[in-house]
């Protein structure tokens, strides 16, 4: 079997499989369940400081999918690709109640897996309050969470609210802390991989990249918000590709160990995550839709492709997509003989690749669709959208 323990500021975890900070472990119970459900650490849902108490207290209901139950299949298949909106923000405990938790949660799972506390301040003064009682907890791992996508719409200035702070609460919290932590980097800032490199040299030993959005959707019957009427966090497997972007962008950049996780909803997703760098990669969504036990079936799913493809740890395959990510005045334009194809057995006259060529290519015949190689711009539209898959590409685009 392939090893897939990864090392993170000298922390050894039975693999990158990372429950995130959500409902699925708002207390010790859920993040028992987390770890038996086969990931390889928990971060248990975030403690927000006395000033940004009022997220203790959650709206009901506060979770809206899209595009989820409507996929043909439903519930036998699931969705790849939907939209999460919630309203979920922080632990419903306060520090005392809090701190207890983290310790029942490490008492209930020992060595099996690594219990990983979550800190959300507003003032400096907070922070330091609450790095001093995690201190005394048994938790192997503390996030500084400093991207909360929707804190400042709450009045308080923290998360993507306070960006500008992170670099002076790390080097705080740095100052005081007993046992390894990372930062949780707001996704709604210009650059997320600047602020990694800035928590790096104010002395993060990692760092955690994307996380949800925040943002609403309307009902045009009523002209107000769907849900309980105000903006909640955006998230989702449609996503994944903003957060492999960012991942690769700071692993670039950074020396430190990188927590990822946007849009993961499969095992391979842990696979992408990896090759562009990141050391852990969790998942949210996966969990709540899917139950704890998913992270046990995506482990061995890892280890089977991991095997298959010759190679003896996780740890083997870390960062090897950054070399083969074009920047874009890299990637080749205007080749020439690259049109589109089709296979007029499989064709079946629908016509729907004709309403999407834009160059007016394509010519419905007796035979099926034809395509005039002449004024084909090969840009693969009538590829992506033929139900039959009959159209390919000629010549398929090469790396220059």
């Amino acid at each position: 079997m392939a090893n897939l323990e990864v090392a993170a500021a000298g922390v050894v975890f039975p693999n990158p499989i990372i429950v995130g900070s959500a409902s699925p472990s708002m207390d010790w119970i859920g993040t028992k369940k987390g770890i038996d459900g086969g990931a390889g650490g928990v971060i248990v849902k975030s403690l927000f400081s006395e000033k940004g108490k009022l997220g203790r207290n959650f709206p009901r209901p506060r979770f809206k999918l899209y595009d989820y139950k409507n996929y043909p299949g439903y519930p036998n298949v699931l969705p790849h690709a939907f939209t999460l909106n919630s309203l979920e923000e922080c632990s419903h405990f306060g520090y005392k109640e809090y701190m207890e938790d983290v310790n029942k949660a490490k008492d209930a799972i020992g060595d099996k897996g690594i219990v990983m506390a979550s800190l959300s301040g507003v003032s400096l003064d907070e922070w330091i309050e609450m790095c001093q009682l995690v201190n005394e907890t048994t938790a192997d791992w503390v996030e500084l969470n400093v991207s909360c996508p929707f804190a400042a719409d709450m009045g308080v200035k923290m998360g993507a609210g306070a960006v500008e702070m992170t670099a002076e609460v790390v080097k705080t919290c740095k100052n005081l802390l007993k046992i390894p932590f990372s930062v949780k980097i707001s996704p709604q800032t210009v650059d997320q991989s600047v602020v990694a490199l800035a928590c790096q040299e104010a002395g993060a030993m990692a760092v955690n990249i994307s996380a949800r959005f925040s943002g609403y959707d309307l009902d045009i019957e009523t002209a107000r918000p769907i849900g309980p009427g105000a903006q909640g966090g955006w998230g989702g497997p449609y996503l994944i590709g903003y957060g492999l972007k960012n991942a690769a962008i700071t692993a670039r950049k950074v020396n430190i160990p990188i927590i990822a996780g946007l849009g993961v909803w499969d095992w391979k997703d842990i696979i992408k995550y990896t090759m562009v760098g990141a050391t852990l990669v969790q998942s949210g969504i996966g969990i709540m839709l899917k139950g704890y036990d998913v992270s046990k079936r995506w482990a061995e799913s890892i280890n089977l492709w991991l095997e298959a493809k010759g190679y003896k740890s996780i740890d083997e395959i870390r960062g090897i997509a950054l070399s083969n990510i074009l920047k874009t005045s890299e990637v080749e334009r205007q080749p020439v003989g690259v049109y589109a194809k089709i296979d007029t057995d499989k064709c079946t006259k629908c016509g729907i690749c004709k309403r999407s060529c834009f160059y007016d290519a394509i010519s419905l015949t007796k035979i099926g669709a034809i395509i005039d190689s002449k004024k084909c711009d090969g840009c693969g539209m009538c590829v992506e959208v033929c139900p039959a898959n009959a159209v390919s590409i000629a010549r398929p685009q090469v790396r220059v």
